[in-house]
């Protein structure tokens, strides 16, 4: 079967753009643009700085909320510009976890989604989609392009962002396979679990925010159980109305150990819950750039899923409900991609677990 056309792009450049230095960059990002057809636009960043963007030809305009209207390229920048702005603090605040430089950031609803990213310090990526169904297969291609440029012009090594997509036998095809011809499986995929759980039985938690009822704790202990583990989402916290209901993980496991050279088991469980408090002042930064693009629907929280992705694992916010989310983490790179899965997969089942209604 014949390959699918490429969509046609457009390149708009800043004054200082320059074959040499941006040239080979550009290309990159042509192809990208112009093989995914979610995928809006894409901008690229020098030092804080718009070097150019390439967009989908006739693309609709973006939302009213843009402030540069008339001006092409500065509207289509500008969500990504934002969403790159508040990486800046959310990078700040995940650094003292131990875990690495953020490096990934993927902002979504139902309309749409938002990728910020750095190829590497210095360098960074936006990208658009105003499709809320396209939002994981640009989140592919960008992971893909990011790879090829740090690769094939930085000649850098492969920081795997959003995970070993073509080493796990759950996510890409049997045989051989590059990262950029890997197959892209969506995140709502429903089959067998992507790979081996592991046998550590995590330790559950429960906040003020938890029903006092028996029956209910059991079955969120028994999600927690069938959904947390020693090889992929190795935490999940689930609050309501921005109060904790539980929290559960498996940092105790032995094969976890090595992990906690830097940071304990205790001050690791302690930085969490303390994340998801300070993430808050961030919501409204994160709300507005992805509006600019994917105004949320009437009765829908403003964000379903927000994805932060650091140098080793990465941290999950999914949204029930416009009252209650999780917070998922996994710690180990190469199980990013399944991480998300099944932290989502846990928020599907969690939408069907209440506690006993008191009896009148």
């Amino acid at each position: 079967m014949a390959a699918p056309a490429p969509h046609r792009t457009e390149t708009l450049t800043e004054h200082h753009w320059s074959p040499e230095r941006h040239g080979r960059i550009t290309a990159l990002c042509e192809e990208a643009v112009a093989s995914e057809p979610g995928m809006r636009s894409l901008s690229h960043y020098s030092n804080g700085i718009l070097d150019f963007v390439v967009g989908r030809t006739g693309r609709p305009p973006l939302s009213s909320m843009v402030a540069e209207a008339g001006d092409d390229r500065q509207d289509e920048s500008l969500p990504g510009s934002r969403l790159l702005l508040c990486t800046q603090d959310l990078g700040a605040l995940l650094r003292p976890l131990g875990t690495g430089e953020l490096m990934r950031t993927v902002l979504a609803n139902g309309q749409g989604g938002l990728w910020g990213g750095r190829v590497k310090p210095g360098e960074y990526l936006a990208a658009l989609t105003d499709s809320g169904a396209c939002v994981d297969a640009v989140d592919a291609a960008m992971n893909r392009l990011v790879t090829r440029i740090r690769t094939e012009v930085h000649s850098l090594p492969d920081e795997l962002p959003g995970g070993d997509v073509s080493g796990d036998p759950g996510l890409a095809p049997a045989g051989p396979v590059s990262r950029s011809a890997a197959r892209f499986v969506p995140l709502t995929d429903q089959g067998p679990a992507v790979g081996d759980a592991g046998n550590a039985v995590p330790r559950v938690d429960f906040g003020t925010a938890a029903a006092p009822d028996p029956a209910y704790e059991e079955r969120l202990r028994a999600l927690w159980r069938r959904h947390v583990n020693t090889t992929d989402l190795q935490y999940a916290g689930y609050y309501r109305d921005l109060t904790l209901v539980c929290a559960g993980d498996v940092f105790d496991a032995p094969e976890l150990g090595p992990r906690f050279i830097d940071v304990s088991v205790r001050s690791r469980r302690t930085a969490y819950r303390d994340l998801s408090r300070g993430l808050r002042g961030h919501l409204v930064r994160l709300t507005d750039a992805l509006h600019l693009v994917a105004p949320a629907q009437d009765g829908r929280p403003p964000l379903d899923r927000l994805v932060l992705d650091v140098q080793e694992g990465a941290v999950y916010v999914v949204w029930t409900s416009a009252r209650e989310f999780l917070i998922g983490v996994t710690l180990d790179q190469t199980q990013v991609r399944n991480a998300d899965i099944r932290l989502n997969r846990l928020a599907s089942a969690l939408r069907g677990v209440t506690p006993a209604q008191p009896s009148s």
